[in-house]
């Protein structure tokens, strides 16, 4: 994989993909810049989070305006079940889909001149009448199911419906850090509860198992 810099041929590459190994850490940069359009062209970049674990980190420069929704959603929740730490750095327009995967992050910065743009989202659809009936059923209940849970904290529950509704969201840099700050808040709320429960669940089950080996051991 080439590097930003060439040591030997001292040119600078335009990758937007670059892995370096520090005191035995990943660190993954990557530039999300250009229109969202075939999965293919993000499968080294998949690849590479996948290969990420804890202590590792991931940066996203996004300056995007979009594009696909599936692949969108394919690299959110790539970072999203990654257990590297994922930052998220907005430095130019975070427009439609791209602001789904500026959600994905466990960090953020925000570009003096950085905005979000969120709308509904549109699909083409062709085919038998009762197949494009059907897809658009399914569509409407997994887009809007995948918006709420996406889009939940940082935007209100009368944003996401007026959105869904066909309208379009802008939000500058200062407002990003207001609702980012919010929607932190929320998700390490929401992390301290599955712990809790995690811990407590696994304190349950450690004790009933202590409890069936001792019984075993006195039927001894």
């Amino acid at each position: 994989m080439k590097n930003f810099y060439d040591e030997e041929e001292r040119i600078i590459r335009n990758e937007p993909l670059q892995v370096r190994e520090i005191n035995g850490h990943r660190e993954v940069d990557f530039y999300l810049i250009d229109v969202i359009e075939d999965v293919k062209d993000y499968v080294d970049f998949l690849r590479e989070i996948e290969m990420c674990n804890k202590g590792d980190l991931i940066t996203v420069h996004i300056n995007c305006y979009g594009g696909a929704v599936d692949v969108s959603l394919n690299i959110y929740d790539s970072l999203r079940n990654s257990d590297a730490d994922v930052k998220i750095s907005i430095e130019g327009p975070c427009c439609s889909s791209a602001s789904m995967i500026a959600l994905a992050g466990d960090m953020w910065s925000v570009s003096k001149h950085a905005s979000i743009m969120i709308h509904s989202w549109s699909e083409g659809l062709y085919g038998k009448w009762h197949e494009i009936l059907a897809s658009i059923d399914f569509t409407k209940k997994s887009y809007e199911k995948h918006f709420q849970e996406i889009y939940k904290n940082f935007m209100t529950d009368e944003e996401i419906k007026n959105c869904l509704e066909g309208k379009d969201y802008y939000f500058d840099s200062d407002e990003i850090m207001k609702r980012l700050q919010s929607f932190t808040k929320e998700e390490d709320e929401r992390e301290k509860k599955i712990n809790e429960i995690a811990d407590k669940f696994s304190s349950m089950a450690e004790k009933e198992i202590n409890k069936f080996l001792n019984s075993k051991g006195k039927k001894k």
